[in-house]
């Protein structure tokens, strides 16, 4: 019984992967015949706009789900090569998607960008882990979280950083505990933390400078 409590038990997994999967194929159906029908034409404004509303929510829902699939396939990921600012841009709508609408996330722009090999999966669930340690319980109503991007030397940067979290929250080793089992291995890892607020500044070796960053050092 024990077993089937424990949320990271094989028996929920189980549980999640297969609600995952009929979930998706019903949403995918619901997108499919909302799609074919908005592809005619149709006078009625009202079954029109029904039908907009019908699809942008299943659509919604897909990328809901097909995100949490990715969560549970995290940790067997195998890394691949992407643009920090890419990695970025895929990361701030996953995160929107679990997070209450009244939470404000920034993305600063960067002057530099560089590729870099990354499990962006694995990040992902690592980074919520960070949010939920943070929002445990009510969400604090000025909680602001900042997704910033620095290239120095022979390293990338992702640098999460979160005010207005909960004041009692201990935050540093939980945060050394959730980045060691990213794989490859970080280039650095540093966090600063202060009442309420957190900075995780997450270091991934550099591949290639992309042009941009080649431009920027001349």
């Amino acid at each position: 019984m024990e077993e089937l409590q424990d949320s990271g038990s094989p028996v929920w997994r189980f549980v999640l992967e297969r609600a995952v999967h009929e979930f998706n194929n019903r949403v995918g159906g619901i997108l499919s015949v909302s799609e074919a029908h908005l592809s005619r034409r149709i006078d009625n404004r009202e079954l029109r706009e029904s039908l907009h509303l019908i699809r942008d929510g299943a659509q919604a829902a897909s990328e809901f789900v097909v995100t949490i699939a990715e969560l549970l396939m995290a940790e067997e990921g195998d890394p691949e090569m992407t643009r920090l600012s890419d990695l970025r841009a895929n990361l701030l709508p996953k995160l929107r998607l679990f997070l209450p609408s009244r939470i404000r996330i920034k993305a600063p722009p960067c002057s530099a960008d560089a590729v870099i090999r990354v499990n962006a999966n694995q990040l992902l669930f690592n980074l919520l882990a960070l949010l939920e340690h943070g929002l445990s319980g009510e969400p604090p109503p000025s909680f602001l979280l900042e997704l910033a991007l620095k290239v120095e030397g022979l390293s990338g940067w992702l640098i999460y950083h979160s005010t207005g979290g909960h004041a009692e929250a201990v935050q540093t080793e939980f945060c050394e505990t959730v980045f060691s089992r990213m794989r490859p291995s970080l280039s650095g890892l540093d966090i600063q933390e202060k009442p309420s607020e957190l900075e995780v500044a997450v270091g991934f070796p550099v591949v290639a400078n992309s042009p941009e960053a080649r431009s920027n050092d001349k």
